[in-house]
């Protein structure tokens, strides 16, 4: 990544390369500049649902309808949205992208972030869901690998930490 490019114009467009045309968001403070950068771009849609159990619904119902969705929340949202996503993804075997910020990190100045904070990577890995961290704006490149193994079928959730987003 050159600096020229800032990290959230990189995600933008890696997501668009890749097809996504879908942005569903409860959002967070992290990642503001990058729904703002989506939100001008006509190659996607955002979708601002009550709550992430509902997001997961309509990312579902449109993966199967032909589209290709993004979940971007909070981790403590992935919390809120576990049973859903066992009882709708994984049984129907209906994979999942999600872009994570990681509250509740050892940079977290809201006590009660923290948490899910201390269990979000295991928590993904219970659900079956590959976790790759973004931690510095460099990492951006693990964009490419993570959606192909989402292309592949594997749900995959960019775990973001509040580095990665130069906060």
């Amino acid at each position: 990544m050159t600096s020229t490019v800032s990290t959230t114009t990189v995600i933008r467009d890696t997501l668009a390369s890749g097809g996504f045309d879908l942005v569903i968001t409860v959002p967070c403070k992290y990642f503001a500049s990058l729904l703002v950068e989506m939100d001008g771009d006509e190659r996607f849609e955002i979708v601002y649902p009550c709550r992430e159990e509902e997001g997961l619904g309509i990312a579902a119902g449109a993966h199967l309808g032909g589209r290709k969705p993004i979940m971007i929340i909070q981790n403590s949202g992935l919390g809120n949205m576990v049973n859903a996503y066992c009882s709708l993804n994984q049984y129907y075997g209906i994979p999942l992208c999600l872009i994570i910020s990681h509250r509740g990190d050892e940079l977290e100045h809201v006590p009660a972030q923290v948490p899910m904070g201390t269990i979000t990577q295991d928590l993904l890995s219970m659900l079956g869901i590959e976790c790759v961290v973004l931690e510095h704006p460099d990492d951006v490149g693990a964009l490419e690998v993570g959606l192909a193994r989402f292309g592949q079928g594997q749900s995959v959730a960019f775990l973001s930490k509040k580095t990665f987003w130069g906060q």
